[in-house]
């Protein structure tokens, strides 16, 4: 079975994440697969809106700390985590998160980066880099939530429910329980409804007007440096850590 199932509802493509027996945990081949069928829907001419979910009654339950790499490993899964979470949130086109269940970690943040989040009441989303030590969370929350509700957030790395993700702002609607796929296709189908280049135009604005893209790729490149350094944050105190920590070996082009 694929890791990322793929399915055309007219103008809108769905993906969703395959791995219910690990409640969608993100896996190296996993994200490979995810990162390439946001490709390939970008490509699709004929795809307006991108819908994103997961399988078995859960969304994510973020990175799969439960799988055996070295190092090389390592960064190589957190090189695919900063791409797939760059694809989605600079994405051309719309995005939406249909989210049941847990939504933690990685999955949280491919949630946050798509635009718009849909959730039922069984949804649970927790951003724990503060607790794992990793500096991930705050590029996508600050944008949606506030600064200071994305800093409580994320330093402290609760967990909230649905409902106070929708008062936060987090999520845009609240779907009857099991219905969110069935409401991000409602949301997801009056986008696509609406003037293509009115909406691709929209979408450059609001990039350019909230600054995502730049946040992200500031804290992707912490997240390349501090994968290379092994944990190591001294890499994130050096004048580049592109070029101090040496994570441009992942790509010589660089």
């Amino acid at each position: 079975m694929a890791l990322v199932a793929v399915e055309d509802r007219h103008a809108v493509r769905v993906l969703t994440l395959e791995r219910p027996e690990a409640r969608n945990a993100m896996s190296t081949a996993l994200l490979g697969a995810l990162l390439d069928a946001v490709a390939d829907a970008v490509a699709a001419e004929h795809v307006r809106v991108l819908v994103v979910g997961g399988a078995g009654g859960h969304f994510s339950a973020g990175v799969d700390l439960r799988e055996e790499l070295g190092h090389a490993g390592h960064v190589r899964r957190m090189d695919l985590f900063c791409q797939v979470c760059e694809a989605v949130g600079t994405c051309p086109k719309p995005t939406l998160a249909a989210v049941e269940g847990h939504c933690v970690g990685g999955g949280a943040e491919v949630a946050a980066a798509c635009d718009v989040r849909v959730a039922d009441p069984s949804a649970s989303f927790r951003f724990p880099g503060a607790a794992l030590g990793v500096p991930v969370g705050a590029a996508k929350l600050v944008g949606l939530v506030g600064l200071g509700a994305a800093k409580e957030l994320v330093l402290t790395a609760r967990t909230v429910d649905a409902g106070e993700a929708l008062r936060l702002g987090f999520l845009q609607r609240l779907a009857p329980a099991g219905g969110a796929l069935d409401v991000a296709l409602e949301v997801a189908g009056a986008i696509a409804g609406n003037d293509p280049d009115a909406v691709t135009h929209l979408k450059r604005l609001f990039a350019r007007f909230s600054g995502t893209g730049d946040r992200i790729a500031v804290e992707n490149d912490a997240l390349h440096a501090l994968a290379e350094a092994g944990g190591d944050y001294t890499a994130l105190t050096m004048p580049d850590p592109k070029r101090t920590a040496g994570w441009s070996a992942l790509d010589p082009g660089r």
